[in-house]
C-alpha cells in the first residue's frame, strides 16, 4: 500500500535533477558512447498497405458498435449518395445544454444522455432513410462520439412532407 506524502517545495529550490548548462564541457559526451548506449534500429518489416488499411477499418468498423436492438449497420464507401442528408448530433438534443453549447431542440423536447445510437433506431422505427457515422464527433461534443443523417426532403418516405 502506498503512502502519499506532501512536501513543501519553494520556487527557490532547484530541481535536483537539474544542472547548470554553463558546468558542462564538450568531454562529457562521448559520441560512441551514446551510440553504444542507443538500440539498434534495425529494418523491422513493415505490413502492406492493403493490410495496414485493413487493420485502421476494423478500428472504425461501425458494425462493432453495440445496438441494443440487434440492428445490422453496413458501412458505406460511397459519400456522394449522402450529400444532401441532413446531420444530427447528439448533442442537438441534450437537455443538459443551452443553445449557446449546441442544443437545438427545445428543452421541453431534449432528453438527458442522448446518444447517436438512439437517434439512429428512432429514425428507423420512423422509417426515415438514415446513415450511422460513430466516428464523426461535434466540435462542441466530442466526449459523445457518432453522427446521423438523415434524408428529409426528397426520400422516397410518404410520411415527411416536403
Amino acid at each position: 500500500m502506498s503512502h502519499a506524502r506532501i512536501e513543501e517545495v519553494s520556487d527557490s529550490d532547484s530541481d535536483p535533477s537539474e544542472g547548470r548548462l554553463s558546468e558542462l564541457s564538450d568531454s562529457d559526451f562521448d559520441e560512441r558512447e551514446i551510440l553504444k548506449a542507443r538500440p539498434s534500429q534495425v529494418a523491422k518489416p513493415r505490413a502492406s498497405p492493403a493490410a495496414a488499411q485493413q487493420q485502421q477499418q476494423s478500428l472504425l468498423d461501425p458494425t462493432l458498435v453495440p445496438s441494443a436492438d440487434g440492428t445490422n449497420f453496413q458501412p458505406t464507401t460511397d459519400d456522394a449518395k449522402y450529400r444532401d442528408f441532413q446531420c444530427l448530433y447528439p448533442v442537438y438534443f441534450d437537455k443538459s445544454r443551452s443553445r449557446a453549447e449546441g442544443r437545438r431542440v427545445g428543452r421541453e423536447l431534449a432528453v438527458e444522455n442522448p446518444m447517436a445510437r438512439e437517434i439512429v433506431n428512432a429514425c428507423g422505427r420512423l422509417r426515415l432513410e438514415t446513415l450511422f457515422e460513430p466516428t464523426k464527433l461535434h466540435p462542441k461534443d466530442w466526449s459523445n462520439p457518432g453522427r446521423v443523417k438523415v434524408r428529409v426532403k426528397g426520400g422516397d418516405n410518404k410520411n415527411v412532407q416536403s
